[in-house]
């Protein structure tokens, strides 16, 4: 039985599980220990959202969250003391480190640049660096791009960095590179990205279905390039997250079933993150956008099953809360067709369900949902309908 620690505030319990997490694993990282401090972030994140009666099960999942990963093995020692003068040397020293793979030093630099830089500092220090990596899972932009959010209430949130700083360094030559080689500039009218990514051709067999070997092979295959090399460099960031987002939504509405816990929440995590950090001047738009839609590429060209619709609609519902508790397909229609004054309703029903449910990727996927559609508001009903079907498919396979 996990004990919850003894803190009153949310802010004090999301410091209390950021400390437990900054260590970073002796043996490397598993799916769990990579994507804890991501769960922290999301679920903190979450619990504005959070009906009255189910915080205490939110925030015992944040205390669950602390123990299993002190429980998940041994740690690394203490980081070796660092000293710079300021922090653009502490950066320039991190970036060098990253690069020569040299993962002690990497990680005692982190060690001093989270206990003094702000959150934005290092989102805009790191952010053009970690975009196209594939490393750590090329979940290090997720990281960057919920961290400002979270910091402002939590002097700890930041400490976990140190594990991904360990994993971008343990591999340092897993990047996306096809944007990096562009050069002069991109044609006027290079087709627009929704009809290059709605049913793209299948570049082969990536072997898995993890992030390195999926985004590499649409690199390694040419088909980013050729796909992508007119569309992103002739749209707006603007247009482009709207573009990109809306597509990831629409997979999970209505591609296969199967790829919905992991691809399809994936295919909108990730660019949305990439864009977002562009889109706060933290990340260089064009590379970001190139990098964005790559992510959605890889997940649709290996994974994708249908032509995505993307005037899709579902059959209307009556009973907008009674059908998140059906199929995938009645929650999303549920979710889609919520009235004004249901929708505030079906927000904290599903926070609620996402932030106790034991699975990084729906809280992740939840709160993605939830700020897509602040950004986006003319595709509330999307990315709502999308955030029920997760959360459904999740209670089906839980039974």
């Amino acid at each position: 039985m996990t004990v919850r620690p003894a803190v009153s505030t949310d802010a004090q319990m999301t410091d209390a599980v950021a400390d437990r997490l900054q260590h970073p694993k002796a043996d490397g990282v598993t799916s769990f220990t990579l994507h804890a401090p991501l769960e922290l972030l999301a679920r903190t994140a979450l619990l504005p959202y959070v009906e009255a009666d189910a915080r205490d099960a939110a925030r015992d999942r944040l205390a669950w969250l602390g123990q299993a990963y002190t429980d998940a093995g041994d740690e690394v020692g203490e980081p070796g003391v660092r000293a710079y003068d300021d922090l653009a040397s502490a950066f320039d020293h991190l970036a060098a480190a990253i690069n020569a793979g040299h993962l002690d030093d990497a990680d005692a630099t982190a060690a001093w640049l989270v206990e003094r830089a702000a959150a934005t500092e290092l989102a805009r220090a790191l952010a053009d660096d970690v975009i196209p990596r594939l490393s750590a899972a090329g979940h290090g932009s997720i990281l960057l791009y919920l961290l400002p959010r979270v910091a402002p209430r939590s002097r700890a949130a930041a400490r976990p960095l140190r594990g991904l700083v360990r994993e971008l360094a343990r591999n340092p030559d897993w990047a996306l590179t096809w944007p990096q080689g562009r050069t002069g500039p991109g044609p006027t009218d290079g087709g627009d990205l929704v009809s290059a990514l709605r049913h793209p051709r299948s570049p082969g067999d990536p072997g898995s279905d993890f992030i390195f070997p999926t985004m590499s092979l649409v690199e390694q295959s040419g088909l980013a390039e050729e796909l992508l090399d007119g569309p992103t460099r002739s749209v707006s960031s603007a247009q482009a997250t709207q573009d990109l987002l809306r597509l990831a939504a629409a997979s999970m509405v209505q591609d296969d079933a199967a790829a919905a816990p992991y691809g399809w929440s994936h295919c909108l995590t990730m660019p949305q993150a990439v864009l977002g950090l562009a889109r706060a001047g933290a990340a260089a738009p064009e590379p970001a956008v190139a990098v964005a839609a790559t992510f959605v590429l890889g997940f649709r060209a290996t994974q994708g099953t249908v032509d995505v619709d993307p005037g899709w609609s579902p059959p209307p519902t009556r009973d907008a809360l009674g059908a998140l508790d059906g199929s995938p397909a009645e929650a999303a229609a549920g979710a889609w067709h919520a009235t004004n004054d249901e929708r505030a309703a079906v927000v904290a029903r599903l926070a609620s369900r996402a932030a106790a449910h034991e699975d990084a990727h729906l809280a992740k996927y939840t709160l993605a949902c939830f700020d897509a559609a602040r950004d986006d508001p003319g595709a509330t009903r999307l990315f709502l309908a999308a955030a029920a079907y997760l959360g459904a498919w999740w209670r089906a396979h839980d039974v």
